[in-house]
């Protein structure tokens, strides 16, 4: 199973939800079984991870200080199972540019996850430190939603 988690520039929340997904597969010990990785809709490629992700993600026990953004393509389609949104402008970005071929699917992250009490996942990006750690939180959920549905479906 491969998944491919997908915010604007492939900074902040795309990337937290990869690293929070791969670290939590490998903690079920079901890593060889699935993988994320991530992108952005409107990523320049090569960029570093914010300092105030960087620490949220620290938080968490999880260095992204390799993280280097990249953009979205269309063999994304090709090569992955599942592709996550974190946002509504995300989905309907992936809808538009879905191939007839795609037959994986997409999704949005905070759907179905009532705890987190709203649907998307906000742009920390040049916020303060305290909009990071609010986005941080409601990856977190949502990969734990995810995952719990993921693990569900592999045999």
């Amino acid at each position: 199973m491969r998944v491919l988690f997908v915010c604007t520039g492939n900074l902040c929340r795309s990337p937290l939800a990869e690293i929070l997904f791969n670290t939590q597969l490998a903690a079920s010990g079901m890593a060889q079984r699935a993988m994320a990785h991530s992108a952005g809709t409107h990523a320049k490629t090569g960029q570093p991870v914010p300092v105030l992700m960087l620490e949220a993600a620290s938080a968490r026990g999880l260095d992204l200080s390799s993280h280097r953004s990249r953009r979205l393509v269309s063999a994304d389609y090709a090569n992955y199972d599942e592709i996550v949104a974190l946002d509504l402008g995300h989905l309907d970005h992936l809808n538009f540019l879905r191939p007839q071929t795609f037959t994986g699917q997409l999704s949005l992250l905070l759907s179905g996850v009532d705890e987190a009490g709203q649907i998307e996942v906000p742009d920390p990006f040049g916020g303060p430190a305290r909009a990071y750690a609010h986005a941080a939180h409601l990856i977190d959920l949502g990969v734990r939603h995810l995952l719990r549905r993921v693990l569900a479906t592999i045999p």
